[in-house]
């Protein structure tokens, strides 16, 4: 089994996720032009999955915006669980079920059971990045897709909490004395090794959509990078008829993620 994912007992995380991200225009554009992206002209959600749920509030959101046949929500921490039990009804008609846990550890969900599986802020927020994507792919039925977010870069990973993380607070500025204040790994990826992750995945990716832009880290996050690209990505689990052609895949991401840096400086000969 593997190492176990990180509790919080911050009760600052259930009181901003109790009063924050449960409207639709409280979610990042990358994040909405997935949505808008995988719903369709239909504007379906069908059954949806949300790993790292929190109080339930993307339940909400997508509620606002699209038709949602299910909404389960798996979340490791038990405050914010349950705020989310505690909106169940308010819910619009949805069925809705939220399950305590840590995803790595949960074995009572339909495998391929989702039309869409989720993980915001999740596998990138925690210390089995990679296990958490594998898991959450095991519950995309063929022809789903699965929805994550992501903090690329160009130069190395870094997983390690001492090497990146974030301060787990929520307000103007951080006190001058952090002490007690907790940390969450702040996982930041190389583009090429995030691919290769989910090229990695079996089956293989029929399609991989992806949105994103540059941003600086978070106010409370200490790491190396002094910009990243956010980027929310949809990668599609084919059926039968997709095993045999490659991945396709539709990128908008700054051109610059994938290629050096230019000169500061350039020379322009005059004719």
């Amino acid at each position: 089994m593997s190492a176990k994912n990180i509790h919080y007992q911050t009760v600052q995380l259930s009181e901003y996720f109790g009063n924050n991200r449960q409207k639709w225009d409280d979610f990042y554009p990358s994040e909405k032009w997935i949505f808008e992206q995988v719903a369709g002209p239909e504007l379906s959600m069908g059954k949806v999955l949300d790993v790292g749920c929190a109080a339930g509030g993307l339940g909400l959101a997508l509620m606002e915006r699209f038709s949602v046949d299910q909404y389960t929500g798996v979340d490791i921490n038990a405050e914010v669980i349950e705020i989310a039990r505690a909106r169940k009804l308010k819910a619009a008609a949805a069925y809705c079920e939220f399950t305590c846990g840590d995803i790595l550890d949960i074995d009572n969900l339909p495998q391929e059971g989702f039309d869409h599986v989720v993980s915001l802020s999740c596998a990138d927020w925690n210390v089995e990045t990679h296990d958490i994507i594998k898991k959450c792919w095991r519950y995309v039925r063929k022809g789903g897709h699965f929805i994550l977010t992501l903090r690329l870069t160009k130069n190395d990973s870094l997983f390690n909490l001492p090497e990146s993380y974030q301060y787990i607070y929520y307000g103007n500025d951080l006190p001058e004395n952090k002490e007690g204040i907790e940390k969450a790994p702040y996982v930041v990826i190389n583009y090429q090794e995030a691919f290769s992750l989910l090229m990695d995945l079996k089956p293989r990716p029929a399609h991989i959509k992806a949105y994103g832009y540059w941003g600086p880290p978070s106010p409370t996050a200490r790491t190396r990078d002094d910009r990243l690209v956010f980027a929310a990505l949809a990668v599609r689990k084919g059926t039968e008829k997709d095993y045999r052609i490659d991945t396709g895949g539709e990128l908008h991401l700054p051109v610059d993620l994938f290629y050096p840096a230019p000169p500061s400086h350039v020379e322009l000969n005059e004719a």
